[in-house]
């Protein structure tokens, strides 16, 4: 059966650890100094017993009185003590028990090694009494006893004050995580716009918290892309619709009409023959009209799947002047005329350019007055379709070069075609990597559509 473990913070895992690792070698360096100050003592304590029992050897040597001894002797750690044959004490305190050492021999502890048994050396003296100096362990014993006493206390004391200098520096430390969950928290409740904004990606938290903004961007990015792409998708689908209905509004009237005349000529196949060759007539117009209207569609859905240019040398002055002639054979009475300072030259495809100059003088002529006029200007790069109707209203001179749309819902379709031309120009001039706009004549003389060709040849000097 698995036991529920509690789960721990991660300052709380730091600090324990840390306390632990700090704790085993506080352990280890006092243990290694109480064994260290014990030897060092004991040696010590050999060490001045030794120079105790050198210094009695001389003093007998110089013929000390026995009884005088004692007095120059003791102290300082060291006891000395002169028994009787019998073991009776003779003179000054008894020293430690503890088994009696060779006479005369080296100091010797008594019981097991180190300072805890003491520490005797006897010398016999010429009246038969024996000089006995010892140690006493209690004294160090008792220097480590406080010893002991002084490491356990500071090392509790440092061990909670380490713990929470550890604590308050790992909870400063770790922050910045706090922070990077207050702001996910603030994103996922919708603020979108919230970052970390580390003051420096030198450290380990300050990397984390450029790289949660940097994620954060990209995720936003991605959302901001996903977002238009759908916008983008359903302003499609909604055009597409919208161009179908539209389609299929401009295609019903021909066909209305084209049914119409069938059935009449079926029906009245017996009239006047002048009848059926105006019905006859009126049903190819009628048929002209559709087909037109699918080609143009057709046309136009070529031009924006992309099909490749044929690009060749022309002069542009010269294709303009070529269609402006073809407007004059159409319409006499039409003030037209084509103004270049000179050749134009330029690598485009001439079919394609050429479409776009008869869709735009085919709109101006449309739109021109009674008594206006239409003019052509080209320069490097750049045709200028100047007609002298009525000026686009500001709303409207984008939507102009939309698919199937008339400004003017009442005028007639055949004078009014089917609302095609200028979007297959602007999509000719994009195709080229130019445009078709809109603009206003400068003097409020009427309208300009300006052709942008940037596959123009640039002028030789």
């Amino acid at each position: 059966m698995n036991r529920i473990v509690p789960a721990w913070s991660l300052r709380a895992r730091v600090t324990a650890t840390v306390v632990a690792i700090l704790a085993v070698t506080l352990f280890v360096a006092g243990v290694v100094v109480d064994l260290g100050l014990t030897a060092a003592l004991g040696r010590d304590q050999r060490s001045g017993l030794a120079d105790r029992a050198a210094r009695a050897d001389a003093l007998v040597a110089r013929q000390v009185p026995p009884d005088q001894l004692v007095a120059l002797l003791d102290g300082q750690g060291v006891r000395a003590t002169r028994l009787a044959a019998t073991g009776a004490v003779l003179q000054g305190a008894p020293g430690p028990p503890g088994p009696r050492g060779p006479r005369g021999g080296p100091p010797r502890e008594d019981g097991p090694r180190g300072p805890r048994a003491p520490l005797a050396v006897e010398k016999p003296l010429d009246d038969g009494s024996v000089l006995r100096l010892s140690s006493d362990p209690g004294e160090v014993e008792a220097v480590l006893s406080r010893l002991r006493g002084v490491m356990v206390g500071v090392g509790v004391v440092g061990l909670v004050v380490s713990a929470l200098v550890l604590l308050t520096g790992v909870t400063i430390a770790l922050r910045p995580l706090d922070a990077m969950t207050r702001v996910a928290r603030a994103i996922a409740g919708g603020e979108r716009g919230r970052r970390l904004r580390p003051r420096t990606d030198r450290t380990e938290i300050g990397r984390t918290a450029a790289a949660f903004d940097e994620m954060l961007d990209a995720l936003d990015a991605a959302q901001d892309r996903s977002e238009s792409s759908a916008r983008e998708a359903r302003e499609s689908e909604a055009t597409t619709r919208r161009f179908l209905s539209d389609a299929a509004h401009e295609l019903r009237t021909p066909l209305a009409g084209m049914q119409t005349l069938a059935e009449t000529l079926v029906r009245d196949s017996d009239d006047d023959r002048e009848v059926r060759e105006e019905l006859a007539i009126a049903l190819v117009r009628e048929t002209s009209r559709a087909a037109s209207l699918v080609t143009d569609m057709l046309d136009l859905a070529r031009i924006e799947g992309g099909q490749e240019l044929e690009r060749t040398e022309v002069d542009l002055a010269a294709l303009a002047a070529e269609q402006v002639d073809r407007l004059r054979l159409l319409d006499p009475g039409l003030d037209v005329a084509v103004d270049a300072t000179g050749p134009v030259p330029a690598r485009v495809d001439v079919g394609r350019v050429r479409r776009i100059l008869v869709n735009l003088l085919d709109n101006a002529r449309r739109h021109v007055p009674d008594g206006g006029s239409v003019r052509v200007r080209v320069r490097d790069g750049e045709v200028v379709v100047h007609n002298d109707g009525e000026v686009v209203a500001e709303t409207d001179r984008d939507r102009i070069f939309d698919r199937l749309v008339r400004l003017d819902s009442a005028r007639a379709r055949d004078a009014g075609g089917a609302g095609l031309g200028l979007s297959i120009a602007r999509a000719l001039a994009r195709a080229h990597g130019g445009d078709v706009v809109y603009r206003a004549a400068a003097d409020g003389s009427g309208s300009d559509l300006v052709v942008t060709l940037r596959s123009a040849v640039p002028p030789t000097v």
